[in-house]
C-alpha cells in the first residue's frame, strides 16, 4: 500500500512539473519580438544576496506612447540571480535594494528583440565602519603623514583627496548612454505657388531652430520663424525636457506669436476708419510623466494661451492622460484635454511647436480663441511587431468653432461681427459658435517591409453642415449661424508612405473622404495624431545630395493638401459673388530644410 502511495505522488509530481514547463516555455514566433533582461546581486565580498528587490522601469525611448510604464518588479533567489523575460525593446533604468544595503540606480540599460541584456549589481553595506586607506601613489606634495584618504564604503563618494582608478572610471562612462548629437535646422518654407485661394499666402516662411543636448537625460530646444512679409508674422520658441530616461520626462515649452490680422481687426461696430492689424500671442505648456504603480502611469499637465489684440482673450486648458498597461502590447488610456507630446527625437516634429496657438476669430466684434475640450477612452493593441490597432469613444465640446471660407461678403458685410479677414486672398475665418460631438474611431496603422508603412482609420461623431432651407431662404444674411447645424457624419481615411531606397526620396499619400456639404472636421483630435488630412493630399520629400563645404543634411519638400479642391460649399447671394464654405483649402507649399 504504501508503494502504491509512493508511485502516484512520483506520478503527480511529473504531470504537475511538464505543466509548469510547458507554461513557462515561450511560444514559437512571439519571443522574436521581445528581449531578456538578467543578473546577479552580490555583496562587496562577492557573496550573492537572496532577496534583493530589483525594479525594471522603461521603455523610455523608442515606439508608441503605449509602452512607456514600468515593466517588472522581481526578486533575486538564493543564488542572489534573476531574470525577466518578454521584454519590449528599448531603454531601461533599473533599481536594486536590500534591508541594511546601498540601493545601486543604473540607467540606459538597452534591450533589443532576441538577445539577453546580463547586469551585474554589487550592494556595499549602509553600517560599515569609515576606514583609513594608504593611496598607491601620490596624491599631494604634503608630507607622508598626510598621504591617506578618508573615505566611507566603497559605493560612496570620497571625502577627501581620493583619485579613482583610471581603468574603473572609463568603464562607468562607457556603461552610461551616449548624449545625443546636437543639431541645427534652417528651413525655408516660401508658401504658396499657387493663384487662386492661397495667392497671398504667407506660408510657414522660414525656421531656425537648435537642438542643444545638456545630458543622457535633458535637451533644450530654441527656434523661431519668421513668414514670408517679415517680423509681422513671427514666432519665437524655447522648450525643455528633463528626466528622458528615468520614465518621469517633463517637458517645459514657451511661444511667442507675432500675429499678422491682415485687414485688421474693427474698434467697433461700423468703424473702420482705425483697425489692430496686428496682435501678440504667448503660449506656455507643461507636462510631466508619473509612474503610480508598476503598469498604471499619469501624464498631467497644462496650457495657457494669450492674445494681446484690441481687447485681450485667454485660454487655461489641462491636460490628463491615464495609462494602464495590461500587458507589453496591450493598453488602455483615458484622456482629457488636448496633449501634445513632447518625447518625440524628431527636430521636424518638434519644431511644429511654433504653431501651437489656437485659431483667432471674432465674435460680437471680440477677438476670441477658438477651445477644443476633448476626452476620450482609448484602447491600443499591437497586433504583430509591425502593425497596431487603436479604438477610441471620445466627447468633443468645440468652443467658438472656426469655419474657413472666402469670396465677397457685399458692402454690408455678412455678419461682420463674426468674420476675421486671414492673409488668405479675399478669405476670411467665421466664428460659428459652440457646439458638441460625440462618437468613436478605430485606427490600424502598420509596416509593409522596410520601406512602406500604411495605415486606415474610420471615424463617426457630428460636423456642421449647410442647412439647406437656411441657404434657399437667404436667412443667413441675418443669422449666420442659423445657416450651419451639426449633422451626424461618418469619414474613411488612408494614408500610405512608401521610400524609393535608391534615391531615398519619401512619398506619402492620403485622402480623407467626407459627406458632401460638411465644413467642419469629425474627431479633428483623432485625425492630427493619425497625421490625416481632408481629401487628397501628397507630401514629397528629397533629400539632396550633400555638399563638399557645407557638412549638412539638406532636404527638399512639396506639400499638396485638398489636390482636387474638395469640400467647397458654395452659397448665393444677390447681387454679389458666391461665397464658399469650406473645411480646409487647397494649398501648396514647397521648400527646403537644412539640418546640420
Amino acid at each position: 500500500m504504501k508503494t502504491i502511495v509512493l508511485q502516484l505522488r512520483a506520478i503527480i509530481v511529473l504531470v504537475v512539473s511538464g505543466a509548469a514547463l510547458l507554461c513557462l516555455t515561450p511560444s514559437r514566433g512571439g519571443g522574436a519580438q521581445f528581449g531578456r533582461l538578467s543578473g546577479s546581486v552580490t555583496d562587496t565580498l562577492g557573496n550573492p544576496l537572496m532577496g534583493a528587490t530589483v525594479l525594471i522601469i522603461g521603455p523610455i525611448l523608442g515606439g508608441t506612447s503605449v509602452m512607456g510604464s514600468p515593466v517588472e518588479r522581481v526578486v533575486t533567489d538564493t543564488h542572489g540571480m534573476f531574470g525577466i523575460e518578454r521584454l519590449v525593446p528599448g531603454w531601461y533604468s533599473l533599481r536594486v535594494s536590500s534591508a541594511t544595503r546601498l540601493p545601486v540606480v543604473r540607467s540606459g540599460v538597452r534591450v533589443t528583440a532576441g538577445d539577453n541584456v546580463q547586469e551585474k549589481f554589487i550592494l556595499s553595506d549602509l553600517l560599515a565602519p569609515i576606514h583609513f586607506q594608504v593611496p598607491s601613489q601620490s596624491v599631494s606634495t604634503w608630507s607622508d603623514d598626510w598621504k591617506w584618504v578618508l573615505r566611507t564604503s566603497a559605493s560612496t563618494r570620497p571625502v577627501l583627496r581620493y583619485r579613482e582608478d583610471a581603468s574603473a572610471a572609463s568603464a562607468r562612462r562607457k556603461s552610461k548612454p551616449p548624449r545625443l548629437a546636437s543639431r541645427r535646422l534652417v528651413a525655408m518654407m516660401p508658401g504658396s505657388a499657387r493663384r487662386e485661394v492661397l495667392a497671398n499666402d504667407p506660408g510657414v516662411g522660414s525656421v531656425l531652430a537648435y537642438l542643444r543636448s545638456l545630458s543622457a537625460n535633458s535637451d533644450v530646444l530654441v527656434a523661431g520663424s519668421m513668414a514670408t512679409n517679415g517680423v509681422q508674422a513671427s514666432s519665437l520658441a524655447a522648450s525643455l525636457r528633463r528626466n528622458l530616461m528615468q520614465g518621469d520626462p517633463q517637458v517645459l515649452t514657451l511661444v511667442v506669436h507675432q500675429l499678422s490680422l491682415a485687414e485688421g481687426l474693427p474698434l467697433m461696430r461700423g468703424d473702420d476708419r482705425q483697425r489692430v492689424r496686428y496682435a501678440q500671442g504667448l503660449a506656455v505648456s507643461y507636462s510631466r510623466t508619473q509612474q503610480l504603480a508598476g503598469s498604471l502611469s499619469l501624464t498631467a499637465g497644462f496650457e495657457l494661451d494669450y492674445l494681446n489684440a484690441m481687447q485681450d482673450a485667454k485660454l487655461a486648458r489641462p491636460q490628463l492622460r491615464l495609462l494602464y498597461q495590461m500587458n507589453p502590447s496591450t493598453a488602455l488610456a483615458f484622456q482629457y484635454g488636448v496633449e501634445r507630446s513632447g518625447v518625440s527625437d524628431t527636430l521636424l516634429e518638434r519644431v511644429g511647436m511654433l504653431q501651437a496657438f489656437p485659431r483667432v476669430t471674432m465674435r460680437d466684434f471680440r477677438p476670441r480663441l477658438e477651445q477644443l475640450n476633448h476626452a476620450e477612452i482609448s484602447f491600443h493593441r499591437r497586433v504583430s511587431k509591425d502593425s497596431q490597432f487603436e479604438l477610441a469613444v471620445y466627447g468633443d465640446g468645440l468652443q467658438n468653432a472656426a469655419v474657413y471660407g472666402f469670396g465677397s461678403l457685399g458692402e454690408s458685410g455678412w455678419q461682420s461681427g463674426n468674420i476675421l479677414a486671414n492673409p488668405v486672398a479675399n478669405g476670411w475665418v467665421l466664428n460659428v459658435g459652440d457646439y458638441h460631438s460625440a462618437g468613436f474611431h478605430a485606427a490600424y496603422t502598420a509596416k509593409l517591409g522596410a520601406h512602406m508603412e500604411a495605415a486606415f482609420a474610420y471615424a463617426l461623431g457630428d460636423a456642421l453642415t449647410v442647412d439647406p432651407a437656411a441657404a434657399a431662404s437667404q436667412s443667413y444674411a441675418l443669422n449666420s449661424r442659423g445657416l450651419l447645424r451639426p449633422a451626424r457624419s461618418q469619414t474613411v481615411a488612408g494614408r500610405f508612405t512608401a521610400q524609393i531606397p535608391k534615391f531615398k526620396t519619401q512619398i506619402t499619400t492620403s485622402y480623407e473622404w467626407m459627406p458632401q456639404d460638411r465644413v467642419t472636421l469629425v474627431d479633428p483630435y483623432g485625425q492630427a495624431n493619425l497625421q490625416m488630412q481632408p481629401y487628397l493630399g501628397i507630401q514629397i520629400r528629397q533629400p539632396l545630395p550633400a555638399l563638399a563645404f557645407l557638412p549638412a543634411r539638406i532636404e527638399a519638400l512639396a506639400d499638396f493638401r485638398n489636390l482636387l479642391a474638395q469640400g467647397y460649399v458654395p452659397l448665393t447671394q444677390a447681387g454679389d459673388n458666391p461665397v464658399i464654405l469650406t473645411s480646409a483649402y487647397r494649398s501648396f507649399r514647397g521648400g527646403f530644410s537644412v539640418q546640420f
